[in-house]
């Protein structure tokens, strides 16, 4: 990026890398997720992946909840699993 280029050019180019990176960061996230296997961690030189579980309630819908006026858990949607990989810097151990 040079300096005299104008923000709205400058807008569109960090939306552009920005577009990049994340496509960058799913083939990465895939491809730790394929050597993972049935592993929960990966270890590079640097930094180590973890696979952690979690889950979370289901989203009310609301459309139903004003239609019937009554408990909303009745009209709760199932939870979703979320698996989420959690990268650490790994701790180098000194030299002696």
């Amino acid at each position: 990026m040079t300096r005299n280029r104008h923000i709205v050019d400058q807008l569109a180019d960090v939306r552009a890398e920005k577009k990049r990176l994340e496509e960058k960061e799913a083939e990465l996230k895939a491809a730790i997720s394929a050597a993972m296997g049935e592993n929960d961690s990966l270890g590079g030189d640097e930094y180590i992946a973890m696979q952690k579980v979690s889950e979370r309630r289901g989203a009310l819908d609301e459309k139903k909840l004003a239609a019937a006026g009554i408990d909303p858990d009745k009209f709760r949607k199932p939870a979703v699993t979320v698996y989420s990989l959690v990268i650490e810097r790994r701790v180098m151990e000194a030299a002696e």
